[in-house]
């Protein structure tokens, strides 16, 4: 066993995800490392090959980042940057079953997806939204049956939990950034008298409640009508499914809590199944399957899914 004082961070979760990208790499992959690096590294060779990425669609993936190279995005295995590739961007090539996909998730009657984005923070400069650097792993952008446009901004997580606040954005937090009042107040998303300040102290909420109204602050600019924010996680991540989302849940309105969606990998992927079918596809989505998830000990507790609701 690897001795690195990064295990003794690890929750059961982590664990089991660190030891399977282990097995991905080694057995599907045919990718060897020094075992000393606790990281789930893809040598540079393979990362410049884009193995981190699913082959069927790589040359797509490829096309979307203009090549591939050694950073954490296309080497590290266990984080998430590079989930988004795997999961969105093949999305591109079937745009019809997308829209009825989003629509499953949403309860939106998507009729036209103008575009899928991966890390997107909108049209315009940030000072015209949030003023900061949040960003959606993933955005779609929509025509609903009524004409309106809409987004779809998607957060993704694997492994991560929260993370703990710098100098700057906690000074943001506590007044510097009057965006986030602004918005916060202007969206209606969250109970009366919500105080913007305690986010500095809430680590588990604060990504979520910046991605939520990054979304709102594109519907009042004008970019979009229409905005869910999608918080997507793998359900053995009991950070987010008895913790944060629970926790977030508890300070939204109900015109926050129509427009927030908790979705989990094994929801969506089964959800896919349903509406890409090709040869390709299906073994995409195989292959989303092997390499994200695996069996959790009887001992995790899984969080009750997020009911998929059907548009009209």
């Amino acid at each position: 066993m690897i001795k690195s004082k990064m295990y003794h961070l690890d929750d059961e979760f982590k664990r089991l995800a660190r030891a399977h990208q282990f097995h991905f790499r080694e057995n599907e992959l045919h990718v060897f490392y020094d075992e000393k690096n606790p990281q789930v590294m893809l040598t540079p060779e393979a990362a410049k090959q884009g193995l981190n990425f699913y082959e069927g669609y790589r040359d797509l993936i490829m096309h979307e980042k203009g090549k591939f190279g050694t950073s954490a995005l296309f080497a590290n295995m266990l984080r998430s940057e590079h989930i988004p590739y795997n999961i969105f961007v093949p999305m591109k090539q079937d745009m019809g079953n997308a829209a009825l996909l989003f629509s499953r998730i949403t309860g939106v009657k998507i009729v036209e997806i103008l575009g899928i984005k991966i890390e997107y923070a909108g049209l315009d400069k940030r000072d015209k939204y949030l003023n900061d650097g949040t960003s959606f792993d993933a955005f779609i952008h929509y025509r609903s049956a009524d004409g309106k446009e809409g987004g779809i901004g998607i957060e993704v997580k694997y492994t991560e939990k929260s993370y703990g606040i710098g100098g700057k954005e906690k000074d943001d937090v506590l007044g510097l950034n009057k965006s986030y009042h602004t918005i916060t107040s202007a969206s209606g998303y969250f109970v009366e008298r919500l105080d913007v300040r305690r986010f500095a102290k809430e680590h588990r909420l604060r990504q979520i409640w910046r991605n939520h109204i990054l979304g709102y602050s594109m519907i009042h600019k004008g970019d979009i009508e229409l905005f869910h924010h999608i918080h997507l996680y793998p359900k053995g991540n009991r950070h987010f499914g008895e913790l944060a989302i629970p926790e977030y849940k508890r300070l939204l309105s109900d015109s926050g809590k129509s427009s927030f969606i908790d979705l989990t990998y094994e929801e969506l992927f089964q959800t896919m199944e349903e509406h890409f079918q090709s040869e390709e596809q299906k073994k995409w989505i195989d292959y989303l399957n092997k390499r994200y998830l695996f069996p959790i000990t009887s001992q995790t507790p899984t969080s009750p899914l997020h009911p998929l609701q059907g548009a009209d």
